[in-house]
């Protein structure tokens, strides 16, 4: 039979000894043994060598031997070629070399010493065989000792042989979905402080059984003290949980961790995957500017923008103490709350950077407000004199609700001065005439803390006469101001509606809160505009301050007059303020300012560019970013923006803090009018949590924004 393969080394010096005898097993231990036992081929090393090594101590000087070895040809493979002759007898001499394989999975090794040569003793390798991986598992590498041989072959007792074994996995455990999770704060998973119980999960899934000391997460980048090498505290469903290890913890220093999760098997493959958390100790700052003025059976409350005061700002939550005394006041005043758990309750919590609210409360009282701002990991500012304020929540002088009969409806008109009048020069009033006794008050003004004297009179009178008919001390709210005041026109759409419909947005830019009102004559070509309507904006609606508002047409030109009512009263910043509805009659269409001016709160004339617009078939006039629709929204919105010629245009989403979450656009787009979508995840995929996040788009000079509230 001609052997599969073989290797031969022949010189001419001596003849070939043929071996035929099987040799006597010695006594003892093994000395034909495998090195390395067992060979571990992995996904880092899937090729190996096992050398088949001769300890010595067999009967006599070894000159030839025979020996075959198999193994499970499923796990790893090897071929003759790829048996190599040891030392042990070359070292001595000239030898013939031969592996060749009879049988699959089956190679048999034939080596002689050739010509006068003694033998050797030992120790030395015989041969070594290189496997390559082919499957997960493991195999015997069986040696079965054929023959061996003295110079005059004479068979050698003395020889015994150790099995070596192969194990195999050329698969890396894979490691996926590692989630910390925050058990304390129910609103995200992002953010940890000290004393939080949390959550660590990974999926881990193998070829191989693995048990939880397989699986370990490095917590020392976010638990101080903690280790780099955490053992699992369950593996259920291929779900690995550690829980007790992370309960009430104390964390690292503020910022932005990693936890790394890693699964090791028995033949040391690895996988591992990470999640990221970021630790926040440090308290936000004190809110500023806080301020609250009565309205009726609420209270109006205003403060400073709390983006600055920390980097992940949440939201600002107000506290209350209530007087308890309406309307006399005899008692001791109430502190101010001095916490954000203190206190008779929550007046209002808002999210994001809100700047302002309402506490709806019916009971008359005086008020004491303490605001906090608070972060996503839920660390509190303190209390502090720019956070507090107090107010009622009435209008001094409210006592009367039709001519004749006591009660409140939030105006203070006849009725009222009526009721005034029936117990004025009453000392120490009792009943429903102690509530005309409200002056003096704390600053004379009729909005601030009354001062019960015990005695109706000219105090008391000056307030009523200053509420008579005057009840809104606020600004109607809008957007912050820009740099320099104008009116400008604004094409709310690229292109005219089912109908033929186009929307031209009357905007006040650059306003701090000096116009109180405005008249503008916008004209038109009547071939190719024909007006329809013109409102005034939702923005412009407010329950602190009425709007007067009228429009009138003729041919070719439009004018609106509005003017917020009441002493002292502005629009209190920038924004849509009117929106003209016009039909299209042509492809293009012109409008232009033929005449308007501001007024001041003192009628004074204010100066402003004027800004028109234009529009050419199917394509904006000009770059212009919309509101997201829907707002709030969870978990997806839509940003339409409008691209007047082929620019380049990035569209990107921040958050209250200024940085980064997700870039939306960025690249090359064609005139007319898009869409974006965000889905409310950032730059890695993962959810983001509920607040305010501002939209910026960018192009050719152009920079617009809008403000979205995730609300999940």
């Amino acid at each position: 039979m001609k052997p599969k393969s073989g290797r031969l080394r022949m010189l001419t010096l001596a003849a070939l000894l043929v071996l035929v005898a099987e040799p006597s097993g010695a006594a003892g231990r093994a000395n034909i043994v495998c090195d390395p036992d067992p060979l571990i081929l992995n996904v880092a090393s899937s090729n190996g060598q096992i050398s088949v090594d001769y300890l010595g101590g067999g009967g006599g000087l070894l000159y030839a031997y025979a020996i075959k070895f198999s193994w499970d040809g499923a796990v790893a493979s090897t071929t003759p070629g790829d048996v190599t002759e040891g030392a042990l007898l070359s070292s001595a001499g000239t030898t013939f070399f031969n592996a060749y394989s009879w049988a699959e999975d089956e190679i048999k090794v034939d080596c002689s010493l050739l010509g006068p040569i003694d033998g050797v003793t030992g120790p030395g390798t015989m041969f070594t065989v290189d496997f390559d991986a082919v499957a997960t598992g493991q195999t015997a590498v069986t040696l079965t000792l054929v023959a061996f041989r003295d110079r005059y072959n004479t068979p050698l007792t003395g020889f015994s042989g150790d099995d070596g074994e192969i194990q195999v996995d050329i698969v890396s455990p894979s490691v996926t979905n590692v989630a910390v999770a925050n058990l304390t704060l129910a609103h995200t998973n992002e953010y940890a402080k000290d004393g939080d119980d949390l959550e660590l999960t990974a999926t881990v899934t193998d070829d191989t059984t693995l048990t939880v000391s397989d699986i370990r997460a490095d917590l020392s980048t976010l638990l101080s003290g903690t280790g780099s090498a955490v053992p699992a505290e369950s593996y259920v469903g291929n779900v690995a949980t550690w829980t007790v290890a992370l309960q009430n913890v104390t964390l690292t220093a503020d910022g932005l961790k990693t936890v790394t999760v890693t699964a090791t098997d028995a033949l040391l493959n690895t996988g591992s995957d990470s999640d990221d958390v970021t630790v926040d100790n440090t308290p936000p700052g004190t809110i500023a500017g806080f301020a609250s003025a009565p309205d009726h059976e609420k209270a109006e409350l205003t403060w400073d923008d709390p983006t600055a005061l920390d980097a992940n700002l949440r939201g600002v939550v107000v506290r209350y103490d209530a007087w308890g005394d309406y309307p006399l006041y005899d008692t001791s005043a109430p502190s101010y709350p001095a916490d954000e758990t203190s206190g008779d309750g929550e007046a209002f919590n808002g999210l994001g950077a809100v700047t302002s609210g309402t506490h709806t409360i019916a009971p008359r009282d005086i008020y004491y407000y303490g605001a906090f701002a608070y972060d996503q990991a839920l660390n509190y500012g303190a209390a502090g004199g720019g956070g507090q304020d107090r107010s009622t929540n009435y209008w001094l002088g409210d006592v009367a609700g039709v001519m004749g009969v006591w009660g409140y409806n939030g105006l203070v008109n006849d009725a009222d001065i009526d009721k005034l009048g029936g117990t004025y020069a009453a000392t120490s009033p009792t009943g429903n005439a102690a509530e005309c006794d409200v002056g003096p008050t704390d600053d004379t003004t009729a909005t601030g803390i009354p001062l019960p004297d015990d005695f109706v009179e000219f105090e008391d009178l000056l307030i009523f006469a200053m509420n008579y008919s005057v009840v809104s001390p606020r600004a109607v709210p809008f957007l912050p101001g820009q740099s320099t005041r104008a009116l400008a026109l604004e094409l709310n759409a690229g292109e005219p509606g089912e109908d033929g419909t186009v929307e031209v947005g009357l905007r006040l830019v650059g306003n701090a809160d000096q116009v109180k009102g405005l008249k503008a004559v916008v004209a038109f070509d009547p071939g190719e505009l024909e007006f329809v309507e013109a409102r005034l904006s939702s923005a412009m609606y407010s329950p602190l301050a009425p709007v007067f508002f009228w429009y009138g047409s003729g041919e070719g030109s439009v004018q609106v007059d509005l003017a917020v009512l009441g002493a002292g009263v502005t629009v209190g910043g920038s924004g849509e303020v009117a929106v003209l509805t016009f039909r299209a009659l042509g492809d293009g269409y012109e409008l232009v300012f033929e005449d308007a001016f501001l007024r001041g709160a003192g009628n004074e004339n204010l100066h402003a560019a004027l800004e028109g617009c234009e529009s050419k078939p199917g394509i904006p006039a000009a770059f212009r970013l919309g509101l997201n629709a829907p707002n709030p929204f969870n978990p997806r919105t839509a940003l339409a923006y409008a691209v007047p010629s082929e620019s380049h245009v990035a569209l990107r989403v921040y958050d209250v803090s200024g940085r980064l979450v997700r870039t939306l656009v960025d690249g090359a787009v064609e005139p007319g009018g898009h869409e974006a979508i965000w889905d409310g995840r950032n730059e890695k995929g993962h959810e983001v949590g509920s607040g305010v996040y501002f939209c910026v788009m960018e192009a050719q000079g152009f920079r617009g924004s809008t403000k979205m509230i995730l609300m999940r």
